[in-house]
């Protein structure tokens, strides 16, 4: 069964994690395939092409990064590549994206110059969209190498290792998520440097969840992914105005519009306003009573999977 969405279905907690490797990776790996030639093609109709492909390319990567140790390198490797690739395209013409809908819509008929400059910019990226896909279109290269992973994912070959559940890996890898996440807490002294980076733990987590989810109780998909979820989008809000501000000051160089200089210059010291006022937002909504009640219930849900572990046939630890 194919997922279309964040969850991975058809795994249980008693499952292989070699079956739950195929599953899960099949599934981030048919949406990056099915995203790409509509992102090549129609970004122009839908710029949610784009974003749906961004998606898919960063969940496929983190699925192939928690499998790894399952995976074939040489085809892992070669996936990846075209994977990052992919990102990187993808990227540059979703930044741009959001960048002119937002300032359109905070800002009106006054940032129309800056916009109709970003857009300009944004069909200049578009070729490398349809480059990679029509590099992975060919032959059908990539579906190809994905089902040559696909039949090639096996438990790693160690002495002395007997075969462990998902439920049991699943733990392990969830405690190492969370607690690479929990060490990266921001203190109040954080500057949007390190709320960037403890962003990249927060999506680390929030992939984790998503791939691992099956293994644990519904508790963890219903109430600790949600807030995991808000914490990546309230930081993202924090890194769109970070990105604006850049992006509106190197533009400033690149214009010899007297006018347009000086809207840039404009715009940029309001995005330094708004980038002050979200990081304010999310300081008073990232609480340390929010972070007690994740950091609980994260603990809850290892701990209840863990004892399902233990209350059944004893495996050897693999990582």
């Amino acid at each position: 069964m194919i997922a279309n969405g964040k969850w991975i279905d058809g795994i249980g907690a008693d499952d292989s994690v070699a079956n739950a490797a195929r599953r899960s990776l099949e599934a981030r790996l048919t949406a990056v395939a099915r995203a790409l030639p509509l992102a090549a093609h129609l970004a122009e109709h839908d710029v949610e092409h784009v974003h749906r492909l961004r998606v898919s390319t960063r969940r496929a990567m983190a699925a192939l990064k928690l499998y790894r140790d399952w995976l074939p390198r040489k085809r892992a490797q070669w996936l990846k590549k075209r994977l990052k690739k992919v990102r990187r395209a993808a990227g540059d013409a979703r930044d741009l994206d959001v960048l002119a809908e937002r300032l359109a819509r905070d800002y009106g008929e006054r940032a129309a110059p800056v916009v109709a400059m970003i857009v300009e910019r944004r069909k200049a990226v578009q070729p490398a969209i349809v480059a990679i896909a029509q590099r992975c279109r060919r032959g059908d290269r990539f579906v190809r190498k994905t089902g040559k992973l696909l039949a090639k994912i096996e438990a790693p070959r160690r002495e002395n290792c007997q075969p462990v559940t998902f439920r049991g890996w699943a733990v392990e890898r969830l405690s190492a998520s969370a607690e690479r996440f929990f060490a990266a807490l921001p203190d109040e002294s954080a500057d949007t440097a390190a709320l960037h980076q403890f962003r990249i733990r927060a999506k680390a987590l929030r992939y984790t969840i998503e791939l691992v989810a099956a293994a644990f109780g519904a508790e963890l998909r219903n109430e600790q992914y949600p807030i995991v979820e808000e914490l990546q989008e309230r930081l993202g809000t924090v890194q769109d105005h970070v990105t604006a501000i850049a992006r509106l000051s190197d533009w400033v160089d690149a214009t010899d519009d007297d006018e347009q200089k000086t809207l840039l210059f404009e715009l940029a010291d309001e995005e330094r306003s708004r980038l002050a006022d979200a990081v304010i937002d999310f300081r008073q909504w990232w609480t340390g009573e929010r972070v007690d009640v994740l950091r609980a219930g994260v603990a809850q849900s290892q701990s209840a999977a863990a004892d399902e572990t233990t209350s059944g046939p004893q495996v050897a630890h693999q990582t």
